[in-house]
């Protein structure tokens, strides 16, 4: 059985009324159209509509959603390999992220990025990669560059 500390669950409690309820519901309100999103597109890849493979994040929309919540303006998003409720979480539409699924030009990338490899610079989602950590270079790059050009 796991054990939080005192501290631990304060903690939780003093969080939880800094949000306020309002926020709260939002953040499961995502949550839940994460999973729904995700749970048609694993439909889809079953019926053979999806092109490519397709990593799901159910089960992950929480630390999305809390990530996303906890960003600032001009901040970047560098995810994961199962980063699609990361992209919606941030901001991506559910529609053109489901067209890249299924090739479209339409889609994030024109349809030749796929499930993994969605990305929207202009909102400085600078996409997922199939290569669990392969992220890990490109966000080192994105904070050299932030560093070298003095910007926060």
């Amino acid at each position: 059985m796991i054990q939080l500390s005192q501290d631990l669950i304060q903690r939780y409690h003093d969080l939880i009324e800094t949000l306020g309820p309002e926020a709260l519901k939002m953040m499961l309100q995502e949550m839940h159209t994460i999973r729904a999103f995700e749970e048609r597109a694993e439909q889809l890849y079953m019926q053979g509509k999806v092109h490519g493979t397709m990593h799901l994040s159910i089960g992950q929309e929480a630390t999305a959603v809390g990530a996303a919540n906890a960003m600032q303006e001009g901040d970047y998003l560098l995810n994961h390999h199962r980063g699609h409720g990361h992209c919606m979480a941030w901001g991506a539409d559910p529609n053109r992220m489901m067209a890249e699924f299924m090739g479209k030009e339409t889609g994030y990338c024109r349809g030749r990025g796929g499930s993994m490899h969605i990305a929207d610079v202009e909102s400085n989602n600078l996409g997922a990669n199939g290569i669990v950590a392969g992220g890990i270079p490109i966000a080192v790059g994105v904070g050299l560059s932030i560093k070298m050009r003095r910007t926060s």
